[in-house]
């Protein structure tokens, strides 16, 4: 089933112009009548630093012509103000047509904005996006339309895409309360000095993790590298870094309860993931010094554990995994313990095998094990309270 280019720039228009905030402009608008004849529909965006225009033009128009005009009355009008001290603008032509009319997808040269042709064949539905000029809609939405379209859906009303311009106004504040935004903005910085460094980490020394077989230590570096996710996730949609603010389901939707449940639901997720960071060596290993142990006569420490204090019971041992550590700085490391009489070091690693050593408590008082790659890029420090009895 074909369709025409107004079926495909009105059914795409009705998620384009909430959601990138565009608006729609007569075909005898005086403005834009030097490339008005080479177009079907004229959408546009001019607040911010990037203004655009979606054209739409059809069989038998030229939409290289309508980019050349546009782009040339975009740099004359579109200009740096007082308010906006940057304005980058651009320019999409959407040529709709049968697959053997179609002008080549791309973008434009000697345009004075950036400004780029896309395609869309009315009758297979192909659709070539070539190009993202400043201020560019999603090309997913033109994909959409082309196939709801040629599964027979109906085409959008005028009446649909009028009430879809009138919610540029009311979509354009979706990302969530300007109360809100401040308190959740100051708690995502909290959140990512406290845990975005550590989701870095994780990052690269996952797959060591997994090489190790540790399954505590991937545990907690997957979820590391989920906060990280999260993290950049937040910022972006409150920064509409790359328009996410009005792409993002949920937040990007023009009923308040929705937003406020997509807002609402990515806290929980947040706070979840904090919690589960945690609680994740603790289920994978009981044994672990940060797992809330019962009894303290068997203790496990791994890399996770760098720079935390542990317990254990006089006559107990103490074994220290360093399995997370990259495979390549295994061999030679050197494990040692601040007081031999309080805590000695029993076994060392085999000379090609995992580094971990165990140590044996002999007696009340505290001691401190420190371990040491051969080239010093990797240290492991542990403080080890030993008593007569569990605490």
């Amino acid at each position: 089933m074909s369709f025409t280019v107004e079926d495909l720039a009105r059914t795409s228009l009705v998620g384009i112009l909430p959601r990138s905030r565009y608006r729609l402009a007569a075909q005898n608008d005086a403005r834009f009548q030097s490339f008005a004849g080479n177009t079907a529909r004229i959408a546009y965006r001019q607040q911010g630093a990037t203004p655009a225009f979606l054209l739409f033009s059809g069989p038998g128009q030229n939409p290289q012509a309508a980019a050349m005009a546009a782009s040339t009355w975009a740099e004359a009008n579109w200009r740096p103000n007082a308010i906006q001290r940057r304005v980058r603008p651009g320019v999409v032509v959407v040529h709709v047509a049968p697959g053997n009319q179609l002008t080549p997808a791309g973008p434009l040269t000697g345009s004075a904005v950036p400004a780029a042709i896309w395609t869309v064949d009315s009758e297979s539905g192909r659709v070539a996006v070539a190009g993202t000029p400043p201020g560019s809609p999603a090309g997913g939405e033109l994909k959409r339309a082309a196939a709801a379209l040629l599964k027979g859906a109906p085409v959008p009303s005028l009446g649909e895409l009028d009430l879809a311009e009138r919610n540029v106004m009311q979509v354009r504040t979706v990302g969530v309360p300007r109360i809100a935004g401040g308190v959740l903005s100051i708690c995502l910085i909290l959140v990512a000095l406290r845990y975005g460094l550590g989701g870095v980490f994780g990052l690269f020394a996952l797959p060591a993790a997994i090489a190790s077989g540790n399954l505590s230590e991937i545990g907690s570096l997957v979820v590391s590298v989920l906060i990280l996710a999260g993290i950049l996730l937040g910022l972006g949609v409150l920064l509409n870094i790359g328009n996410l603010a009005y792409r993002v389901p949920g937040v990007s939707s023009p009923v308040p309860r929705t937003r406020n449940l997509a807002w609402g639901g990515y806290v929980a997720a947040m706070v979840g993931l904090v919690v589960a960071q945690g609680a994740v060596p603790s289920a994978l290993n009981p044994t672990n010094v940060g797992a809330g142990q019962t009894q303290y006569l068997h203790v496990t420490a791994t890399t996770s554990d760098d720079g935390s204090e542990t317990y254990v019971t006089a006559g107990g041992d103490l074994t220290v995994d360093l399995s997370g550590w990259p495979p390549a700085e295994w061999p030679g490391v050197q494990f040692r313990t601040s007081n031999p009489s309080v805590l000695s070091l029993d076994t060392t690693p085999a000379t090609n095998g995992n580094p971990i050593a165990k140590f044996t408590a002999h007696q009340a008082g505290a001691s401190r094990v420190d371990a040491t790659s051969t080239d010093g890029r990797y240290t492991f420090q542990l403080r080890v309270d030993v008593g007569a009895t569990a605490p």
